[in-house]
């Protein structure tokens, strides 16, 4: 999972829930979520298919209506023993560092932007995997413009320590609210990387596959907040790996991998 991702997700939820913005000077915000998931999922590739803990926390400080800077930490754990002669269960910590910022282009229709640094650690990890993938790091930038009908967003990751290259997706979004203060949010998204990143990612991991789309998803979350800092949440998501090649690899590869499946999870937020 990429915790810049997951923090964009999570500031629309402290925008709407527990922050709320000083005009006049300095404010702080935060918030987090804890999730069960039923596997381990990166851009439309299932690593593990048992279930994870994925736990996320933010703070940032903002002034006026200028914009933001924070920090943020993504963790993950299995929470089964299957993996435990390759790595701890407790055994990936992605921390980031981010601005986040905004443009009122019309009435209701802003342009969120964000950027930021990213530190992927990998503690426990056996030697199947070298010395230098033990900690990875980026770049990143993050658009979505925000509007009352959907909501286009576009995401850009480049990673200089391992990967060295970059991974663009992009999608559309809308959040809907449902009866007895439900909001369901249907997310299309697109996603593909640069040959060395797609390298990184999928089988057969040398490269062979290039460049390119590589990966579909569409995913529903049913949220509901019981206040302005607690709230509950479940995702349901299909996603359909789109390279003929790397299809072709996944089904030799076996495992955990799979050209298509269905993932989800259910969590708790909170803002402040």
């Amino acid at each position: 999972m990429d915790a810049c991702k997951m923090a964009a997700v999570l500031a629309a939820a402290c925008a709407g829930a527990g922050a709320s913005a000083d005009d006049d000077g300095f404010h702080v915000s935060g918030c987090g979520s804890f999730d069960v998931s039923s596997g381990y999922v990166l851009y439309g590739a299932r690593y593990d298919d048992e279930p994870c803990g994925w736990t996320y926390g933010e703070v940032e400080l903002g002034y006026g209506s200028w914009g933001s800077i924070g920090v943020g930490l993504w963790q993950n754990s299995d929470l089964t023993t299957r993996r435990k002669d390759e790595m701890r269960r407790m055994n990936e910590w992605d921390w980031s560092a981010f601005c986040r910022s905004g443009v009122d282009v019309a009435d209701g229709w802003r342009c969120a932007l964000e950027a930021g640094h990213f530190w992927y650690v990998y503690h426990g990890i056996k030697p199947v995997w070298r010395d230098a993938y033990k900690t990875s790091a980026g770049l990143y930038a993050i658009t979505a413009l925000e509007n009352p009908f959907a909501t286009p967003y576009f995401e850009c990751y480049y990673d200089y320590r391992i990967c060295r290259g970059a991974f663009l997706q992009g999608g559309l979004r809308h959040a809907f609210d449902l009866p007895f203060g439900l909001t369901l949010t249907p997310d299309f998204t697109v996603g593909g990387g640069s040959r060395n990143y797609n390298a990184c990612m999928y089988p057969p991991y040398d490269g062979s596959a290039g460049g390119g789309v590589s990966y579909v998803q569409l995913a529903g979350t049913l949220a509901y907040w019981f206040n302005d800092h607690f709230g509950i949440h479940l995702k349901v998501a299909y996603a359909v790996l789109t390279d003929d090649y790397i299809r072709h690899a996944v089904d030799e590869d076996g495992g955990c991998l799979a050209t298509d499946f269905v993932w989800g999870m259910v969590g708790v937020d909170v803002a402040f």
